[in-house]
């Protein structure tokens, strides 16, 4: 599936979960601000921007997301 511009969030995991998407297009047509950071993290950590970083910022974003969730609950 070939997709132009940014899409938001709910249309981008119908796209990822049904497999039509990869992890790498999903965070090149979220926002200008989610590419930002990807490259950020991708330039941190001395990687290539390609699927394997992806999966790993995707993964890095669930559990910075889930961390917020717990520090609030002590």
């Amino acid at each position: 599936m070939e997709l132009q511009g940014f899409y938001n969030e709910q249309v981008l995991n119908e796209l990822l979960y049904d497999g039509k998407i990869t992890q790498l297009e999903y965070i090149y047509h979220h926002s200008e601000e989610r590419i930002a950071e990807y490259k950020e993290y991708c330039e941190r950590r001395h990687l290539p921007e390609n699927e394997d970083s992806a999966d790993a910022f995707t993964k890095y974003l669930l559990k910075r997301e889930e961390y917020s969730h717990t520090e609030g609950m002590d």
